[in-house]
């Protein structure tokens, strides 16, 4: 097995990630994937091609203009990858310590200091946990800043998709996408995202914020017989939804506790703020199961 990848296994449920980015790399139940490792600007892809799924952390997604107020002072933050505004914070870009590893469970950790690129000073725990038919992932963050700051988090997991692939999820709202695929307006949600019932996945591009979330959806894969259930805790009111196109091989469902660009509409966007020594934790449980064709 190549350097920087370590395997977890449980009952069938074999999970291989890195300390590169806190990542995992590939992730399947009998035999079949649940995950779909796909490049991307990460630490992981860099090194070993691909990742799986990844930690957002202090934040998900995009920043606009890179820079927000906060409190009566501007926070400017660098570009981190090609992209033109910082994207995903962090820790994805990072290598992670380990802090304590069994067949089955990892916890990764991560320090980042405040710099003249980012104001956000804090630590951060990653645990990556198999269950018998589960994936449990949990995030907490602690704000290490001399001031408070807006915190969130969230992961960034890639889902095979499949000509038959179906979605489960409810939201309340739909957000428009604009310029640099920041969120632009918000309204109902259009019947082809509408996915309360189950639905199969728009077939051009999609890069949406849905909001009103209730933590739940279900994935369903007919060619495999596969279905995995995606139950996050009360933190995440929102995800966001991303596939090129039907001819791609993957799509994303990312839970975030805030809106993409939230630093700019703090009062609605779901950010946290954290004075120093407080913290913010969330966790999402993937289930797998089989399901009748």
């Amino acid at each position: 097995m190549p350097e920087d990848v370590i395997r977890l296994e449980r009952n069938g449920l074999i999970v291989d990630v890195s300390p590169l980015g806190g990542a995992i790399l590939s992730a399947h139940w009998h035999g079949v994937p649940i995950l779909a490792p796909t490049p991307s600007p990460g630490l992981a892809s860099h090194v070993l091609g691909a990742e799986a799924c990844f930690p957002l952390i202090p934040f998900g997604n995009r920043i606009e203009n890179n820079s927000f107020h906060f409190e009566g002072q501007t926070y400017v933050l660098a570009p981190n990858t090609a992209d033109p505004l910082v994207l995903h914070g962090d820790g994805w870009l990072k290598r992670w310590s380990i802090l304590r590893q069994t067949r089955w469970e990892i916890v990764f950790c991560y320090a980042q200091e405040a710099s003249n690129t980012t104001p956000f000073a804090y630590e951060t725990t990653q645990t990556i946990a198999l269950g018998d038919d589960r994936l449990s992932l949990s995030l907490t963050v602690t704000n290490r800043a001399s001031r408070a700051l807006p915190y969130g988090l969230g992961f960034h997991p890639y889902f095979p998709r499949t000509p038959e692939t179906r979605l489960f999820a409810e939201a309340a709202n739909h957000w428009s996408e604009r310029e640099h695929h920041l969120p632009g307006s918000p309204g109902p949600v259009p019947p082809d995202m509408n996915f309360a019932s189950g639905a199969q996945l728009p077939a051009d591009w999609i890069n949406n914020a849905l909001d009103g979330w209730n933590g739940r959806a279900t994935i369903e894969w007919p060619e495999t017989g596969m279905a995995l259930s995606i139950d996050a805790d009360s933190n995440f009111k929102y995800f966001v939804l991303y596939s090129p196109s039907a001819e791609s091989s993957f799509f994303c469902f990312e839970p975030m506790t805030h809106l993409p660009n939230a630093h700019q509409q703090q009062k609605s966007g779901g950010l946290s703020t954290l004075a120093r020594g407080e913290q913010l934790a969330g966790k999402v449980v993937l289930l797998c199961r089989k399901v009748s064709s």
